[in-house]
């Protein structure tokens, strides 16, 4: 969960196993968004290796599909078989697309140009023409779009090759019972150091990452930053429960959490 210090505690027990860190952070993968997203500093990437931060420049639509290539790059599939990683994170479409070894169709990006410019109506007329059977879902633009992409793109699959882990618990979410105060806490600690600042900075931000919170705020910055982080803990903790391999534990106390990554790290 955001905010419960699962970051700093990952990072003790890295540096104590001499383990590498692999990020699961949809923005922490962008240049530029250091306070925002709460980055390892400067001395603790010194002291351990992380994968996946800062490798997107703010302009650019990062997707779960980048991410994955970006690990089969830096051949961490292969590398999990004769090394244990730490994967710390609260992205769930990351986790699951990495743990399952997801099939995904890419998107073209010429496609992608000529689509973004018809509008819902021209969208579905696009879906008669074509006899595209439309989304069962909620009707949007970017539903619309995909569902034509992967229409179009039927025979062109993306499968993330399997990495090795755990058979039964793969990972733990700290639930962590004072995240509420822990966030505010947090956002007061963003804004002294900076955060209005780094935004300002950060230019021609793309669609995605204007989804950061805090991005696409204006007025009562810190108090709407804190409503919207308090509800991404709650999306998290209701997308984990869902995951059958993750342990949930409500606790305060680190060496409990500690305790259960070890036993998985051991083999327990």
């Amino acid at each position: 969960m955001t905010a419960s210090g699962k970051s700093n505690l990952a990072h003790k027990i890295a540096i104590e196993r001499n383990l590498e860190i692999i990020s699961l952070d949809s923005m922490a993968v962008y240049k530029g968004l250091n306070i925002l997203t709460d980055k390892p500093s400067d001395v603790m990437r010194a002291q351990v290796l992380y994968y996946g931060i800062d490798i997107a420049e703010p302009n650019q639509n990062f997707s779960v599909v980048d991410y994955l290539n970006y690990l089969i790059e830096m051949e961490i599939p292969e590398k999990s078989f004769n090394k244990d990683f730490l994967v710390v994170g609260g992205t769930g479409l990351y986790f699951r697309s990495l743990v399952n070894s997801f099939e995904f169709r890419p998107t073209d990006p010429a496609i992608r140009a000529e689509l973004e410019l018809l509008n819902v109506d021209q969208l579905l007329k696009f879906h008669k023409l074509y006899d595209i059977e439309p989304p069962e879902t909620e009707i949007n633009k970017r539903r619309l779009i995909r569902n034509i992409e992967n229409t179009i793109l039927e025979d062109v699959k993306y499968i993330f090759p399997p990495i090795n882990i755990p058979e039964n618990i793969v990972g733990v979410f700290w639930n962590h019972p004072d995240y509420l105060t822990r966030i505010e806490k947090r956002t007061a600690l963003m804004l002294k150091n900076g955060l209005i600042e780094e935004m300002n900075k950060i230019k021609n931000p793309s669609k995605t990452v204007m989804q950061a919170i805090g991005m696409n705020l204006s007025n009562d910055l810190e108090e709407n930053i804190n409503i919207k982080t308090n509800r991404l803990a709650k999306k998290q903790l209701t997308w984990f429960k869902q995951e059958d391999r993750i342990k949930i534990i409500e606790t305060t106390e680190e060496d409990v959490i500690r305790g259960e990554l070890e036993n998985i790290l051991d083999g327990k």
